[in-house]
């Protein structure tokens, strides 16, 4: 009887916090239903299973509405996780359960100022629509492809961004003000949205004061719930053009230098990938018919491809960033790829939203080779350029060894050099997830490779703990600690992504 009657206090208690969320967003956007709860668990890309359940999930439509959800869970003593588009980076769920916000209603596109150069966008507002009304303006963010995902919220608290990045960096470095609802519910402006009511408006991202914005880069959502973020952007050159190199797997020192040397020049974007990501679309069985004469044009030799992205405004300026990089590959060895080639390999700006024809055989191939049918990305790892040569071989070492290299089951290496002399690293593994077997030896492959790379002082931007591998905070305790004091500080019943600065270090 007396566990009976708890079962009732409880139900009680969960009706009555979910009409407490439904008198602030309405009915129709606060939900327990199961199905709908479980469904929010998936995140699409690098984890091969479902993550932790929410027991409430809630759709505010404006920052007054996020900050009464914040009051009432504090009130309640409730856990608040914040989700984006889920689009594969960083997302892991509610670790506690409690009340995921979904964002995807906060998604207007606040203002456009082609004179001060600065973009506004609501939490949930994909890059894609963001960019569409920057675009015609004739500005930029200067981020890698425009896709659906992620969104300008989500980019900024998650260590992952989702859709790579370019020369200029990630894409939370790029913004320069949010608007974030503090645990308590207080809003508060930070950074250049703090002049936002002014005369002036959002203009600079410095205020009197220390750059409060760095406490929410990568928080994972643990200070407070982000609600609005300002951009600087930059005009949208009209010139756009790149040149493809590639280099024999021997040469693989001589391309880590190429890398290092390039993001030092005006270049916009450099992309590094092995030769698996090309070989893979040649192997399925309609490959030759698909794609006719593409497997000719492939070197035997190319081992390491690199695509360049320029812009210039004007074809004199183009001309002369096309001559200086291709002498800068002709300094390192490597060997430049002619139009049909690398037309047909790689996307070009400005049509970068559509994927080669060639990469849609890719999933198709991997399907008939081995059954595969999940693309893992096991982590998103950051360490100095100079170093690609040791993490590559290393990662090699360990594919070999859990039989992940070469066929039937391939990996593929993907990099994007960034300013500072930084390279962030991806790796896509292909699975057949029915096959336990093959699923218990990539996570094997991950933990002894987290090990090796943690030890080495490398940085993880996937996921923070206790989702991500353990050295991301034992690498930096002096760091971590701070951390955990502004967050006792912010939110004190630890309501916001509470499992964030759990970890003893």
């Amino acid at each position: 009887m007396n566990q009976l009657i708890h079962i009732m206090k409880r139900r009680r208690l969960h009706m009555s916090i979910l009409e407490g969320l439904r008198a602030i967003v309405g009915n129709e956007h606060a939900t327990d239903i199961p199905e709908i709860c479980r469904s929010y668990a998936y995140s699409t890309s690098f984890t091969a299973r479902y993550e932790h359940i929410p027991d409430f999930v809630v759709q505010p439509q404006s920052t007054e509405q996020v900050s009464e959800i914040l009051k009432f869970a504090n009130a309640h003593h409730i856990p608040v996780t914040p989700k984006g588009l889920v689009s594969g980076g960083g997302y892991g769920g509610p670790f506690y359960g409690g009340i995921l916000l979904d964002l995807l209603y906060m998604d207007k596109v606040i203002k456009v100022d082609p004179v001060d150069m600065k973009a506004v966008a609501e939490a949930g507002c994909s890059f894609f629509k963001l960019s569409q009304e920057i675009f015609k303006q004739g500005m930029m963010i200067p981020t890698t492809q425009y896709t659906c995902g992620p969104n300008a919220a989500a980019s900024l608290i998650t260590p992952a961004i989702a859709f790579g990045k370019t020369r200029y960096g990630r894409n939370c470095e790029l913004v320069d003000g949010i608007e974030v609802v503090l645990p308590t519910g207080e809003i508060c402006r930070l950074g250049s949205l703090a002049y936002d009511d002014t005369e002036f408006g959002p203009y600079t991202k410095y205020i009197c004061g220390p750059d409060l914005i760095g406490l929410y880069i990568m928080s994972n959502g643990a200070f407070g719930i982000v609600t609005k973020v300002a951009y600087g952007c930059q005009k949208r050159p009209p010139v756009w053009s790149g040149a493809s190199y590639f280099w024999k797997e021997s040469e693989i020192k001589a391309c880590s230098e190429f890398m290092s040397e390039a993001t030092a020049m005006e270049v916009y974007d450099i992309h590094m990938n092995d030769r698996w990501k090309y070989d893979l679309p040649t192997r399925g069985k309609d490959a030759k018919k698909k794609m006719p004469g593409l497997l000719d044009l492939l070197p035997e030799d190319a081992y390491f491809f690199i695509e360049s992205t320029l812009t210039a405004f004007s074809q004199e300026e183009m001309d002369a960033k096309l001559k200086q990089m291709d002498a800068l590959a002709e300094k390192y060895g490597g060997v430049k790829m002619g139009n049909e080639l690398g037309g047909e390999f790689f996307a070009k700006w400005p049509t970068v939203h559509s994927v080669p024809h060639f990469f849609c055989h890719l999933l198709g191939s991997v399907y008939e080779i081995g059954k595969f049918n999940y693309q893992f990305i096991f982590d998103s790892i950051v360490y100095p350029t100079s170093k690609f040569d040791i993490v590559y071989l290393k990662m090699k070492e360990l594919f070999e060894k859990y039989g992940f290299w070469g066929y039937p089951a391939v990996s593929v290496i993907d990099a994007f050099p960034i300013k500072g002399q930084t390279v962030c690293t991806q790796t896509w593994t292909y699975l057949n997830t029915r096959d336990q077997e093959m699923v218990d030896r990539v996570f094997a492959f991950r933990e002894e490779f987290r090990e090796w790379f943690g030890s080495m002082g490398g940085t993880n931007q996937m996921t923070v703990p206790p989702l991500g591998p353990d050295y991301e905070w034992k690498n930096q305790p002096g760091h971590y600690k701070m951390l955990q004091r502004f967050k006792e500080a912010l939110d004190p019943n630890h309501i916001c992504s509470p499992a964030t600065f759990e970890m003893e270090v």
